[in-house]
């Protein structure tokens, strides 16, 4: 029953206010350096089947922190306590920040996750670049 009412609450939240272009992604390590990757579902408009960084685009009034936090929680039941900005590219902003506690719970915009060792990735997408840059930054930082 928890899980309808939160549901529902995360509809009408989502509704409330329209998005903007900005998009927000967390690079979000684990006590290995490993990154976090959901896998987007395959009835999702764009990018069906690829693997994503968690995050979205932010609403109207809603500062970029804010949004981060919505999106992650919404896309994987965690909460982020400390999400530091890493960078911005076009109108995408990248943080990082690290796997503290909780369980993974993935809504229906995502089909899988997995912690991923992006420094054995032979031809990294954007997304899988920008989390090795991470990564090396933590490494050598």
């Amino acid at each position: 029953m928890k899980s309808i009412f939160k549901e529902w609450r995360q509809y009408l939240l989502e509704n409330e206010s329209p998005d903007t272009s900005q998009v927000v992604k967390l690079v979000l390590l684990n006590k290995h350096n490993h990154v976090l990757f959901l896998k987007r579902s395959n009835y999702m408009e764009k990018y069906a089947g690829e693997m994503d960084l968690p995050g979205g685009h932010i609403k109207e009034g809603e500062s970029m922190l804010d949004g981060l936090k919505r999106e992650v929680e919404e896309e994987t039941g965690l909460e982020i306590f400390r999400a530091t900005l890493y960078t911005k590219k076009e109108n995408i902003a990248y943080f990082r920040s690290v796997h503290e506690k909780g369980n993974i719970i993935l809504s229906n915009e995502h089909t899988d996750h997995a912690f991923v060792d992006v420094m054995k990735i032979q031809n990294p997408s954007k997304f899988e670049k920008i989390a090795i840059e991470v990564v090396k930054d933590e490494q050598f930082g």
